[in-house]
Parts: structure tokens; C-alpha cells; sequence
């Protein structure tokens, strides 16, 4: 009786020691993640990264715990997002995250031939830019989530501030997938309101002359809608084209809080932060196993309203009461 209880306890002990070794879950072991980042000039990307990596914690993916993420930024150079991507490919890490369009095209490119799974995020057009065949079957290695709001959506506020709008301008660089994209939906959904589209487009070689491009674009219309576009999105490029419109008095409707807080008049967005949650949800589903192609991709779940009262009141707009109260954010 006595071996045999000794017995019992041994194997009781070793049992307990290799469970505390080994472990039994996939997450004590350590994923290895790439993120590629498209920019760091626009503070929106900053945003999304941080909320990939609050939202990984959350899920129990710790860095220098069980989570190894490595981290490069392309700014803006698609030979270089290849070259990282296909860095990233070649370390066979086990899931690659991108934030950009650029990005995403880019990663899709290094992984033709292995299939590394790849999430998205901060994508506006991730269909018409070929990241997806549809929402809800990539038909790719990859799954993410949309930073676009409907157009629609983002239009039906533009009419209750402006019900006497006509001419609708539209400006992007026509080299950025996503722009021209938004561009062209943007012209299609302004003649179902009834307004005119006026889209003016450059090339970055044309970056230059971005003042006398946006000062002829805004004589003409009754109001400039920015396109998602890294390129008029950097700090230089807004803040001329911002200075611009106020000369000739003509509002700017953006896509991204920072731009009303910077003198765009109105925004209705998502939330950055949280679509880079999102996103990590989608990549927590994948280190678990979860194959990609199962998890279709998302759009954000949270929609702002952004205002800046305080340029209406430069640009006399009465902007009115009902409107004000659905506004997520007031700039006064």
C-alpha cells in the first residue's frame, strides 16, 4: 500500500511538471508576427498600429511575452514595401499584417507563391484596389478591415449642411489606387444627389503646384471633398490645400478627424484606433488557427461624426442644431 501510494504521488508530480513545461495552449508559445506600414508621416496609420497592438494584448498576444512583432514602415515607397514584404516572407513568420493599401498590394505580391496569411487594415477601397474579391471571400490569403465609411453615409450629412449645394469638387493624386477609387464613387454618388462632380486629379510630379491646382478647383465649386489619399493627406500637402480653400471661402469635407481638427470643416469616419482592433481580432483568429479564407473582412464598426464650428463660423455656415447633436466631435 505504501509503494503504492508513493507511486500515485510521483506520477501526480511528473504529470504536474510536464504540464507546467510543455503547457497545453498556443498562445504560451511565441507568435511571430511582421507589421508593414505604409506611412508615418499621416498620424491616422499611428493610430491604427496602436490599436493593433492594444488589441493582440487583449486577446493575450503580449509583446516579449508570447508575441514577437516585428515592425517597418515603407513610407510610401512600393519598392520598398516589396522588399520588406518579401523579407518578411522569407523569415516565414506567422502572420503578416498591413496597414495601407500600398502595403496589402505589396505583401500579396511577396506571397504568391507561399501563402503566408495576411491581415489588413487601414485599406479604403480594398475591392476596387484588387486587396479582396468580395467582403465576405478575400479568394486570397488575406482578411482585414475597411477604413471606408459609405459614401453614401458620408454624403447625406454633406446634403443637411448644404442643401443648396450644386457643384461638388473632388480632388486626388491619380497615381494612389484608393484615391482614384473613391474618386470615381465620389462622382457617382454626388449625380445621385443631384450636385455636379468637378474631379481634378495629379500625379506626384505635379505636387508642386498643388496651390495653384487646389485655388483652381476651388473657384469653381461649391465645396472639395478629399478622397482617402496619402498623398494629399501629408501634413504639408493638407495644410496647403486647407489655406487654399479658406482663401476663396470654400469648405472642405475630409474623410479623418485630424483633418477637421486642422481646418477641414466636416468628417464623417471611422474610428482608426478601433478598426486596428478589429483587425487584431481577425489576427488572433488566425494565430489560433483559424484559416483565412474563413474569416471575411470587416468593415468599421464605429462611425464618427467630426465638426469644426469654428471654421463654419469663418465661412459664415449655419450649421443646424440637429446636426450638431450627432457630431461625435466639435472643434470650437
Amino acid at each position: 500500500m505504501r509503494r503504492g501510494g508513493l507511486l500515485i504521488v510521483a506520477i501526480t508530480v511528473l504529470t504536474l511538471i510536464s504540464v507546467v513545461l510543455c503547457g497545453c495552449s498556443e498562445k504560451e508559445e511565441t507568435a511571430r508576427i511582421g507589421v508593414l506600414q505604409w506611412t508615418e508621416k499621416i498620424d491616422s496609420f499611428g493610430r491604427t498600429y496602436r490599436g493593433v497592438i492594444d488589441g493582440l494584448e487583449a486577446k493575450g498576444y503580449k509583446e516579449k511575452m508570447n508575441l514577437t512583432v516585428e515592425y517597418r514602415n515603407a513610407e510610401q515607397d512600393k519598392d520598398l514595401a516589396l522588399q520588406i514584404a518579401e523579407d518578411f516572407v522569407k523569415k516565414e513568420l506567422d502572420l503578416i499584417i498591413s496597414l495601407g493599401t500600398g502595403s496589402s498590394l505589396a505583401v500579396l505580391k511577396a506571397t504568391e507563391k507561399k501563402r503566408i496569411p495576411i491581415v489588413y487594415s487601414i485599406v479604403a477601397k480594398p475591392r476596387a484596389t484588387g486587396v479582396i474579391k468580395e467582403y465576405s471571400d478575400s479568394g486570397k490569403n488575406i482578411t482585414g478591415v475597411t477604413m471606408n465609411v459609405p459614401m453614401r453615409e458620408q454624403f447625406e450629412v454633406v446634403r443637411e449642411i448644404f442643401p443648396q449645394l450644386m457643384t461638388l469638387g473632388i480632388l486626388y493624386c491619380m497615381e494612389m489606387p484608393q484615391a482614384k477609387a473613391a474618386g470615381e464613387e465620389a462622382a457617382a454618388a454626388a449625380r445621385e444627389f443631384g450636385w455636379t462632380p468637378l474631379t481634378v486629379t495629379f500625379s506626384k510630379g505635379d505636387v508642386s503646384q498643388l496651390r495653384n491646382i487646389t485655388e483652381s478647383l476651388a473657384q469653381r465649386v461649391d465645396v472639395i471633398y478629399m478622397t482617402p489619399d496619402p498623398v494629399t493627406h501629408s501634413p504639408e500637402n493638407r495644410e496647403t490645400i486647407i489655406r487654399i480653400a479658406d482663401e476663396h471661402k470654400t469648405p472642405l469635407v475630409a474623410v479623418e478627424e485630424k483633418h477637421v481638427e486642422d481646418g477641414a470643416l466636416m468628417a464623417v469616419h471611422c474610428d482608426f484606433y478601433e478598426i486596428g482592433r478589429q483587425a487584431a481580432n481577425l489576427a488572433a483568429q488566425v494565430l489560433a488557427g483559424v484559416d483565412v479564407r474563413e474569416i471575411p473582412s470587416q468593415k468599421p464598426i464605429i462611425k464618427r461624426l467630426s465638426l469644426n464650428l469654428q471654421k463654419a463660423q469663418k465661412l459664415r455656415i449655419e450649421i443646424r442644431r440637429n446636426v450638431i447633436l450627432k457630431a461625435d466631435t466639435l472643434f470650437e
